[in-house]
């Protein structure tokens, strides 16, 4: 951190503000939601503020800072060497020539470490726009990512606009995300990625608003996550194909033909994912479908080791294979979703998660014995948004379970999935309330009659 940390970031923050005052008095008169657009926005910048102070000051450096002296060691290529600059910014750059960045910084990332250092090149302009200081950077960073976050919050409340108060503390509010998902880290751009596609992919397929703005959405985000993290991209195709199945499902007036059709279009939904994947698969490396179990057990054997310190946790060995993956995938999918617990607390960070956690499990658990196991489900799939949400959760929490065995990881890759499985807890409890309620005026209605 420098002299620049203090001068221009109250500047940055006056104007963001000031920006976001004029964004909000435009639209407030059309929906009431836009008094949380601010709120929203300022503990956005916080979380992107704390995230720096803590890696600052408690972990002594990091990936925020990495990420940081890279995009600002690639900044003052466009001053010192144009050439370079374009080369290494827009060019393909091979791993010998490490020593174009020319740099001074203690850290930087290079191709070998091809998504870190895309996600590097992402912030390039945010950094060349606060003159490379880190908490400007990390204040444009967080405002620019919220917008999409928004946006997928404008998605639920256009589905459930009497639930706009209820639905700000999954998506807007949730402790994790804003510290994790705000500053200046792969998280941050790969979870705005995801909202900005789930917005994108709702307005033009679900909605069928043929608008190229959603249609740019879409190819953006997946042009974002396919760079950075493919398996999130994985994650969300079969929660997209229930969501297209159910919207069509329920148009079909006859209850005998929804039944018969609906599987059947669900196999073929899933062929074209297969097809899709596998047609990519060229491209994906450690991701492509024939690498990807190899890669995910792999990957938990490693981070189970002793030198993680003891901050690891094991859902068990598995063999390479879908059989294999799915003989552990409730634990994994447990494990993301709800843990680290308090019994696997080991600092300070560790134990805000955990509480945060702590939450989750109990509110899940409240749904679970209030609705019973049937009742659960029938109400996820009362609703094509709900169905999406909770898909797209339960695959995420698999795919990052069944290769995460490190709670420091785990904390920060499981932020994209945390809002919309909290989401549909929160739309289900208050769809069991409305019936609760209905069910009871029919009751009144119903002794108001005899009484007469």
């Amino acid at each position: 951190m420098n002299i620049f940390d203090i001068l221009l970031p109250p500047f940055f923050l006056i104007l963001i503000l000031f920006i976001a005052y004029k964004y909000k008095l435009k639209h407030q008169k059309k929906s009431k939601i836009y008094k949380y657009f601010i709120p929203g926005l300022i503990v956005k910048m916080i979380g992107a503020i704390s995230l720096g102070l803590v890696y600052f000051y408690y972990y002594k450096g990091g990936d925020t800072l990495n990420y940081f002296q890279t995009a600002s060691a690639i900044s003052d290529l466009l001053f010192s060497n144009i050439e370079n600059f374009n080369y290494v910014f827009f060019g393909s750059p091979n791993i010998t020539e490490y020593y174009i960045m020319d740099s001074h910084y203690d850290f930087t990332f290079w191709i070998n470490d091809k998504y870190a250092f895309f996600v590097s090149k992402c912030f390039v302009p945010f950094v060349l726009i606060a003159g490379k200081s880190y908490m400007s950077s990390a204040i444009i960073i967080a405002s620019v990512c919220y917008l999409s976050v928004w946006r997928l919050y404008e998605v639920f409340v256009n589905e459930f606009p009497h639930l706009f108060k209820k639905l700000t503390i999954p998506i807007l509010f949730m402790p994790s995300v804003i510290f994790w998902g705000s500053g200046i880290m792969k998280d941050s751009v790969t979870f705005s990625a995801t909202c900005l596609f789930v917005h994108g992919f709702y307005w033009f397929f679900i909605k069928k608003k043929r608008n190229y703005f959603y249609l740019g959405s879409i190819i953006l985000s997946a042009f974002l996550l396919l760079s950075i993290k493919p398996y999130i991209l994985f994650a969300l195709f079969p929660g997209s194909v229930l969501w297209l199945v159910a919207i069509r499902v329920t148009t079909i007036k006859n209850k005998f033909f929804r039944i018969i059709i609906g599987p059947i279009i669900i196999v073929i939904g899933g062929l074209v994912v297969l097809t899709i994947l596998q047609y990519f698969s060229g491209n994906l490396g450690q991701y492509s479908i024939d690498k990807v179990f190899n890669t995910a057990s792999g990957a938990q054997q490693d981070l189970k080791q002793s030198y993680y310190g003891g901050n690891s946790f094991d859902i068990g060995d598995y063999e390479p294979t879908l059989l294999g993956l799915l003989s552990v995938s409730h634990k994994a999918i447990f494990a993301t979703l709800f843990r680290p617990t308090v019994l696997d607390v080991r600092n300070i960070v560790m134990f805000i998660s955990a509480l945060e956690n702590t939450f989750i499990l109990l509110f899940c658990i409240y749904l679970l014995f209030k609705l019973k196991l049937f009742g659960f489900f029938k109400l996820i799939r009362a609703n094509p948004l709900v169905l999406f949400s909770f898909t797209f959760a339960l695959f995420f929490a698999l795919s990052v379970g069944v290769s995460i065995a490190n709670f420091g990881a785990l904390v920060r890759l499981k932020i994209p999935c945390i809002p919309f499985f909290m989401a549909s807890l929160v739309i289900m409890n208050a769809m069991r309330d409305e019936r609760i309620l209905e069910k009871e005026k029919l009751k009144y209605q119903k002794e108001l009659l005899k009484s007469r």
